[in-house]
């Protein structure tokens, strides 16, 4: 089996492509052009630099090949980025669509996010059904990997094979660009000391890699399946993250009222010209309990998380290992 990885330099991407070459699966592998590719270049895969941006450049890594995993997207949650987020994240989605009809390929598998999901009422879980309510916040992670998940299972009432999967917060080997990982990095540092009042759901990346594999053979065509693991507060989070990077803390937890302050207080600065990227959406983030179930995946992917505080003792081991903490 050929198969197209999007983002295949990225956090996930990277792991799922490690998973597909081991199992003698044949990679095609792309990434933005900007981005280190040793760790590709070890696993001997087929690496092919494109701009998600560049419909043709996407049209041309498609041919020839029976899957598709796109990975890819421009993952932060600064306001001032909004616009360019939406281009990769949405029109780059686009053209992958775009791109599997053209060539003809069998199944795409999406990489969306549980933060296409609505927050969950308190005490409850969410899960796929949870209605989406970020709009009135504009964030833009929120916003564009909602819209492109929206292109995929359009394509799949078309026709198409198009399977999506939603991953929560992730830790674990490979994390080079600091998503989740900007946690053990501040850790590392003795910044870790306050936590926000929510929470969220844990996973190991490993297990998210393999959760696309298993979405592959097994998904539904049409179907969003949520790849989490524990629900952990961030109180929880932190205390675990500080203790395996060999630091106390946190010392307390932020007051919800005093968090969404700040982030109203940062929507008016930035709304005066300063570069602030605290917003009353972020914070709305780190006060939400946003935990999801995983019970979809469980019982028709045969999905099996392992504990949390696995993937963060993998994900500061890793650094180390790079000098990077």
């Amino acid at each position: 089996m050929r198969v197209l990885v999007t983002g295949a330099t990225g956090f996930v991407g990277g792991r799922l492509t490690t998973l597909l070459c081991r199992a003698g699966v044949e990679v095609r592998a792309s990434g933005h052009p900007s981005d280190p590719t040793d760790d590709l270049e070890r696993l001997g895969c087929d690496f092919r630099p494109a701009d998600l941006t560049d419909g043709d450049a996407v049209a041309r890594l498609a041919e020839g090949v029976e899957a598709v995993f796109h990975v890819a997207a421009l993952v932060t949650f600064q306001p001032r980025l909004y616009e360019r987020q939406w281009r990769v994240n949405v029109d780059g989605t686009r053209h992958v669509v775009e791109a599997c009809r053209r060539a003809g390929v069998g199944r795409l598998v999406y990489t969306s996010t549980v933060n296409t999901l609505g927050i969950p009422p308190p005490g409850t879980l969410g899960d796929e059904d949870t209605d989406f309510d970020w709009g009135r916040f504009a964030l833009g992670y929120m916003d564009s990997k909602r819209a492109a998940e929206a292109l995929v299972m359009e394509a799949a009432r078309g026709g198409l094979h198009a399977v999506c999967v939603l991953p929560g917060t992730m830790f674990g080997p490979g994390d080079r660009f600091f998503s989740a990982g900007t946690y053990v990095r501040e850790a590392a540092r003795g910044r870790l000391v306050l936590a926000p009042p929510g929470g969220t759901t844990v996973a190991h990346v490993d297990d998210v890699a393999e959760g696309h594999w298993l979405a592959l053979e097994r998904g539904r065509s049409g179907a969003r399946y949520v790849l989490g693991g524990d629900h952990l507060s961030y109180e929880t989070l932190f205390r675990v993250i500080n203790e395996a990077v060999g630091r106390p803390g946190p010392f307390g937890v932020i007051p919800a009222w005093l968090a969404r302050f700040g982030g109203r207080v940062g929507d008016r600065l930035r709304g005066l010209g300063l570069p602030v990227e605290l917003s009353e959406g972020l914070a709305e983030a780190g006060c939400a309990p946003l935990y999801y179930d995983s019970r979809r995946a469980r019982e028709a992917l045969g999905y099996r998380p392992r504990p949390a505080v696995e993937g963060i003792h993998d994900a500061v081991a890793w650094y180390r290992l790079r000098g990077l903490i």
